[in-house]
């Protein structure tokens, strides 16, 4: 290379390094800003046109609903307008009702935002959004209408149309100009997912996976089903082929039960050494490398392991050979393979038939009570201030004060999420003053007015796509608008802006002061309740098994090992390890529980000494289950040599599940029987 050209080189580089974006500022986050400042201008201007009386409504509607993908935004904007509309109605109802004994209205609002709360509390997703939303948006309408209740039907339909205008707006915008590819982005997440499950199973086989692995993986099912979730509501390919998404999530989850009882098994009997172990490791190998594999690969194998299974049982004299579990292990983490790989094939296949396949997930009835009771309070108290003080802008201060306890009720860290949305009112105070009362009275029609409010609505946008003043942000985004309050004919007067103001700062602060001093976070509480209630759901399937499908159990339980993990903070690193293994061993007992009752159910011959173990279980008595559960698989082992090879296999894996049980509950004991304190 020549001087020159070399000299050519550095300054086209330099070029380029100086044309590039910084490093917080990217691409899909100046598309996200540029699109939604663009529709919330274009859902303001559209309210003017109608004359709309609080147009403000609809541009901050377009940031509240505005997420990073078009499910995302489809799917918050759905449960807004269904929340909205829910907010309406009953804020009709009780102003019709109470409109004329003060006492009563208070108490009713009060009563309703509790309600929502803490229905909001048991719901997932944008779903809790929705019932946060049908509550504080009644005690929008209820206060906008207290001076005049016979407009309050008027003042509701307003606020629907509001919200709605700000909604469709900001879907078309999205829908133009960040479509996506729902589908292919859920195939991708799906595949990946799969490899990882794979390649973690075959570290375990080898011995080289830890706990913590486990758990990742575990509830990394959780976020695939949330994408999945928010990918159908844009996509009725998607929702149509969803339950086979959530079957393939189910075998995976299978798989990773499977593997940590077999790793901890191969552990104990180091001495056992069977060469389909590697085998089975190679497969899981190539399954977690290669772009695809045909599931008959899988179903090749797994028949390889039941030949090995029907001939350790012939080779026996007595009992069950000390080969058995470990083959059994591999058979039933195959079929999850196999499994996994067919569903992932129908998921992507345009011609598969439709399927819906539900979870379940933990409800923390104590904690949605706690929230209930925690909203209503605050807005009883804060009525009774505004009533008090007799302070014009009392109305908002009591909805700031609502919003705040009933959307951070359902927080990881409400006190947190209360601080930074204070932060970001407080941003916003400082701009919202700036523009009232220095730059809009220059203003004299919409254009300006949108370059303007335009200019610090992009540069909020970039802010909402950067993590580190994301949560800020998106306060700011829809306060700063409320206070500006873009208006046809008027704007704010000093007076009004800085009661507005107060109320805003009140209402956040007052609301983090109740979450600080009734029912404040106790993570050892909740931990303690998560592990309670999974023993509880372990005794249930005991008593009655009938009521337990596989992938109801795996999907709660995994939810509750996600929330412990959200608790580990102060936990010595010795019982969080001893916890999460408890925790991992109840997920192996209830899979092999409802798999017991399931060939109970199917064989008679066999129900007597399994409906033995399945009443031990409900009992809650870990070392009574695993006597039991061993003395079970000894009587069984006296019938695995039956000629009949379909009855052969119902043996082994009934005994080996016992197994299974015995290991579990004997080498968790304390765990189980809720003797280890969190």
């Amino acid at each position: 290379m020549t001087a020159a050209s070399f000299n050519s080189a550095r300054l086209f580089g330099s070029m380029a390094r100086g044309l590039a974006l910084p490093q917080w500022l990217t691409w899909p986050a100046v598309g996200f800003a540029l699109r939604t400042t663009t529709a919330s201008l274009v859902a303001l201007y559209i309210a003017f046109l109608l004359n709309l009386d609080d147009p403000k409504w609809a541009p901050m509607t377009v940031w509240i609903v505005a997420q990073s993908s078009r499910g995302m935004s489809l799917s918050k904007g759905q449960y807004r307008i269904l929340g909205t509309g829910i907010g309406a109605v009953a804020a009709v109802t009780m102003v019709a009702l109470f409109a004329q004994v003060p006492e009563l209205f208070v108490l009713s609002l009060a009563l309703w935002l509790g309600l929502c709360t803490a229905f909001a509390t048991g719901l997932r997703n944008f779903r809790a959004y929705g019932a946060v939303l049908a509550g504080y948006t009644a005690a929008i309408i209820a206060f906008d209408s207290i001076s005049s209740p016979p407009e309050v039907f008027d003042i509701a339909i307003a606020r629907v149309i509001y919200i709605g205008l700000g909604i469709m707006t900001e879907a078309v915008f999205t829908t133009i100009f960040a479509p996506g590819a729902p589908l292919q982005e859920t195939q991708g997440r799906l595949a990946t997912y799969l490899r990882q499950v794979a390649d973690l199973c075959a570290r375990a086989l080898r011995g080289q996976a830890n706990t913590a692995g486990f758990q990742r993986l575990l509830t990394g099912a959780l976020e695939l089903d949330a994408a999945a979730e928010y990918a159908a509501a844009s996509s009725s390919s998607v929702r149509n082929r969803f339950g086979h998404l959530r079957g393939a999530t189910v075998a995976m989850l299978t798989q990773l039960a499977v593997a940590q009882s077999l790793r901890e098994h191969l552990a104990a009997r180091p001495d056992l050494d069977d060469p389909l172990v590697g085998k089975t490791a190679g497969l899981l190998d190539t399954i977690g490398s290669a772009p695809k594999i045909d599931p008959d690969t899988v179903a090749a194998l797994r028949a390889e392991v039941r030949a090995a299974l029907s001939e350790a049982v012939r080779s026996s004299d007595d009992g069950i050979p000390p080969r058995l579990p470990i083959l059994a292990h591999l058979d039933r983490l195959l079929e999850g393979a196999h499994d996994a790989l067919v569903r992932q094939a129908l998921f992507s296949n345009e011609k598969a038939p439709s399927s819906r396949l539900k979870l379940s997930f933990h409800v923390d009835h104590l904690l949605a009570l706690h929230n209930g009771i925690r909203t209503f309070v605050a807005i009883v108290i804060g009525s009774w201030f505004w009533i008090a003080t007799a302070w014009p802008s009392g109305p908002s201060f009591i909805v700031i004060l609502g919003v705040i306890c009933a959307l951070f009720a359902t927080r990881p860290n409400p006190v947190a999420g209360g601080m930074g949305f204070l932060k970001g009112g407080l941003v916003a105070v400082l701009a919202a003053a700036l523009c009232n009362f220095a730059i809009l009275p220059m203003l004299s029609d919409f254009t300006e007015l949108a370059v303007v409010i335009g200019i610090i609505m992009f540069a909020t946008g970039l802010a909402m796509r950067n993590a580190r003043t994301a949560a800020l942000a998106t306060s700011f985004a829809f306060l700063f608008l409320d206070l500006v309050g873009p208006d046809n004919t008027s704007r704010a007067d000093a007076a009004s802006f800085l009661n507005g103001a107060l109320a805003l700062l009140l209402g956040v602060g007052a609301g983090v002061l109740v979450f600080m001093l009734l029912f404040p976070s106790n993570l050892p509480a909740k931990r303690r309740r998560l592990q309670r209630a999974t023993r509880r759901d372990l005794a249930d399937i005991g008593r009655t098994p009938y009521r337990w499908t596989r992938e109801h159990w795996l999907s709660r339980t995994v939810d509750r090992l996600s929330g412990q993990a959200a608790t580990n903070a102060g936990v010595p690193e010795k019982q969080a390890e001893g916890d999460l293994r408890g925790m991992l061993a109840a997920l192996t007992i209830g899979e092999a529980a409802i798999t017991l009752a399931e060939l109970a159910r199917e064989h008679p011959r066999l129900s007597k000494p399994l409906n033995a173990v399945l009443r031990r279980l409900g009992r809650g008595d870990p070392a009574g289950l695993a006597k039991v559960s061993r003395d079970a698989a000894n009587h069984l082992s006296y019938w695995i040599n039956e000629p009949d090879a379909p009855a052969r296999h119902t043996l082994i894996r009934a005994a080996t599940q016992l197994d299974a049980v015995a290991s579990a509950a004997s080498n968790h004991a304390d765990f189980l029987s809720g003797k280890r304190a969190a």
